[in-house]
């Protein structure tokens, strides 16, 4: 009998055991299904900003409305705090000239890949007047760091961007680089010195034009001679 009962008991208790055990594997099924989505959440989401951040650090340099814009006016600014972002550098740069009238153009050049600014900018003003002073602003301090400005046709990167590899996208945007620097080297000297004074230029033109009538009134009175 008593065997018996052990018997019995040990069945039955046994039994319990599968029960719970049952009763307790889909609890823990549920838990490893919810384990396994949360992770497959984060894994999606930290893909989501890897990608992300890798298309704004492939952000082209020249697709932007400021790339464009260069001229006889423009000035060069360097000197600055280039660890920042672009849109940090340009509201800095932004505010430090706005003393010197209305802005149409802050552009900050950067490399496409990795989206760090390449440590010069340049900067229209509305107004000739403001250039003036905005040159004035040469060796003012921003942020700690000493600011160069000078007329923008006074160097190279107004001509060409060197080292720079850039994209598909921007390459279009500096192959005639080249070409420019070549001719404003010829035309200035490097840069140094100016062949001739504007004034001088002006008077031949003027000379040049003079002897150009000169000659067609001389033709149109032997025609009628």
């Amino acid at each position: 009998m008593d065997q018996s009962k052990l018997k019995r008991c040990s069945a039955s208790s046994s039994s319990h055991a599968e029960a719970a055990a049952e009763a307790t594997d889909p609890l823990q099924k549920a838990e490893r299904e919810l384990d396994y989505l949360e992770t497959e959440v984060d894994s999606r989401k930290r893909q989501k900003q890897e990608e992300e951040t890798t298309e704004k650090k492939k952000e082209c340099c020249f697709d932007t409305k400021d790339a464009k814009g260069n001229n006889e006016r423009t000035i060069f600014v360097t000197g600055f705090d280039n660890s920042g972002s672009r849109d940090e550098i340009r509201s800095a740069l932004a505010k430090h000239f706005s003393s010197c009238g209305e802005l149409t153009r802050v552009f900050v050049h950067i490399e496409c890949e990795t989206g760090v600014s390449r440590g010069y900018a340049f900067i229209n003003l509305k107004k000739r007047v403001g250039i003036e002073a905005a040159l004035s602003l040469n060796g003012s301090d921003l942020g700690g760091h000493k600011l160069l400005v000078t007329m923008a046709r006074l160097r190279d990167e107004y001509y060409a961007h060197f080292n720079f590899k850039g994209c598909e996208i921007c390459r279009a945007g500096y192959t005639a680089g080249p070409q420019r620097l070549y001719r404003w080297n010829l035309r200035t000297g490097g840069g140094k010195v100016r062949r001739f004074s504007p004034k001088f230029e002006e008077k031949c033109r003027r000379h040049h034009e003079e002897r150009m009538a000169s000659r067609k009134m001389n033709k149109s009175k032997t025609k009628e001679g």
